[in-house]
């Protein structure tokens, strides 16, 4: 995971989609103002003198709360929602390693020790090419999500979307 490489705003770094029943919700971590002038992702701190995390917890359960597989996975993935994070890529990196547990994915995570411009043929470089902005960047299959019987499905969400409306089958749904 690339760590070292310069912060920009509006990008999925900070921020997420769920579905409510009011439609799209976005969730945003805030950072610390003039944390993000030029100023490595490593060093971008949360701004916790919002209550921003009692509002996400608040919103991921009214939203949820109904979904098929809630209850189990409710606990683990509200749980660094309860914890005060210094840094948005400490928070980011414990998410995302739960998120891999539960899926039962087996891969390595490591954080880059410096920027790498770019990588070598054997990569793909996503960086810069899964953005807010451009939402044909990835296609999603249709899955139930509990309010798209009113408001119909809802693309380009976070991952507890799916998770949350079809637990198990999360992994394959992605594969495909």
């Amino acid at each position: 995971m690339e760590q070292h490489e310069t912060y920009a705003k509006q990008t999925y770094r900070n921020r997420c989609y769920i579905y409510s029943a009011n439609g799209v919700l976005p969730l945003i971590i805030p950072v610390e103002k003039g944390s993000f002038h030029k100023v490595i992702l490593r060093d971008i701190k949360i701004d916790n003198s919002r209550k921003w995390q009692r509002e996400h917890i608040h919103a991921i359960k009214s939203a949820y709360n109904s979904s098929a597989f809630f209850e189990f996975y409710a606990e683990q993935v509200l749980k660094p929602l309860e914890s005060k994070y210094q840094y948005l890529v400490d928070l980011n990196m414990d998410i995302l390693d739960i998120l891999v547990n539960i899926l039962e994915i087996d891969i390595r995570i490591d954080q880059t020790a410096s920027f790498i411009k770019q990588y070598g043929d054997d990569c793909r470089d996503m960086r810069y090419s899964i953005s807010p902005k451009n939402e044909t960047m990835y296609q999603t299959r249709e899955y139930f999500q509990v309010f798209s019987p009113t408001h119909g499905f809802k693309p380009n969400l976070s991952i507890i979307d799916l998770l949350f409306n079809m637990g198990p089958e999360t992994w394959s749904c992605i594969r495909t």
